[in-house]
């Protein structure tokens, strides 16, 4: 009964103790709906995350919507500001954002900061997410 006890408290912490981010979204209003094709802009993005993108969605180069995926990496702050962020370990790694435009006007946007490097698995679930933003979105048009 005690060895029981002890690993729920011992799950319950570690599981009480994981952050996750929350991300910041942003709809134009005015977005043409159904959303029909999306460019994908390729500047700044490794190989490896194209691909995978890619294999989500069937990008067509003909398209006026483009997708702009950045994001940055082992994020280090020196900023004197940011000494109690530091050292309780609650700076941001690293950050993920896709932004949907037609020409220079944003009309869709997915940010999050995120307390580990972007991985694979931040990259599906950031565009998953904007996938199912869009469709919620075109039923409300309707």
């Amino acid at each position: 009964m005690k060895r029981l006890l002890l690993c729920l408290l011992a799950l319950l912490l570690f599981t009480a103790c994981q952050e996750k981010a929350k991300p910041a979204v942003t709809i134009n209003p005015k977005l043409e709906h159904p959303i029909s094709c999306m460019k994908l802009n390729t500047l700044n993005v490794e190989k490896d995350v194209l691909g995978q993108l890619k294999e989500l969605y069937g990008f067509d180069e003909s398209c006026s919507l483009v997708l702009i995926v950045s994001y940055k990496k082992d994020i280090v702050c020196n900023s004197p500001q940011n000494v109690h962020m530091n050292s309780v370990g609650k700076f941001p790694k690293s950050y993920l954002k896709f932004e949907l435009r037609i020409g220079l006007e944003v009309q869709y946007t997915y940010y999050i900061d995120l307390y580990s490097n972007v991985d694979s698995d931040d990259i599906e679930e950031g565009f998953k997410r904007l996938e199912r933003d869009l469709i919620k979105l075109e039923r409300q048009n309707r």
